[in-house]
Order: structure tokens, then sequence, then C-alpha cells
């Protein structure tokens, strides 16, 4: 799954959640998404993918203030939780 699919996957079920200033927010994230072609379905190496693929990367970064993870920050965020786990002696 592309990062611009895990994004319009999450915006939509945020959609249900939180506050009317947030969900906002979150349609605003939503709507600008959905314009854009999916990075991946682009030429690899042309300048439409490229420009593509920077709106998704800015638009992550947006949709991250408001609790969006990127897979590689959960990633990350789970390998560091088990690294502490493990140099704690506990299991976790």
């Amino acid at each position: 799954m592309s990062l611009a699919e895990e994004l319009l996957e999450w915006a939509e079920e945020e959609l249900e959640r939180g506050d009317t200033a947030h969900r906002e927010r979150v349609a605003l994230i939503l709507a600008q998404i959905r314009e854009l072609p999916d990075p991946e379905s682009l030429p690899v190496g042309s300048t439409q993918r490229f420009l593509a693929q920077r709106r998704v990367d800015k638009l992550a970064e947006k949709a991250e203030e408001l609790g969006f993870e990127t897979p590689g920050k959960a990633l990350k965020k789970e390998i560091g939780k088990q690294i502490a786990g493990h140099a704690l002696g506990i299991e976790l």
C-alpha cells in the first residue's frame, strides 16, 4: 500500500473522530489527496511522479500533526520500544 493510499484511508477513518476543527483539517487533507494522482501510478523518474510524491509527503507532514503515523515512523517506534524493553530486561 502506498503512502497516498494509507493517508487516504487514515483521513476517511479520522473524519468520524475528534472535534469539529480536527475534522475540518482532516477534510481539507482528504480533499487534497483525492485530487492528486497516486505517485506509484505515474512513470518512474518522471517529473509528474516526483511532484506528486512531493505533494503527498507535504500532506503526510500535515497529517502527522493530526495524529497520522507513517509506516516507517510506526516501525521505528515499535523497534525502539522492543529495544528499550530488552535493555530493561522486561518482556513487551
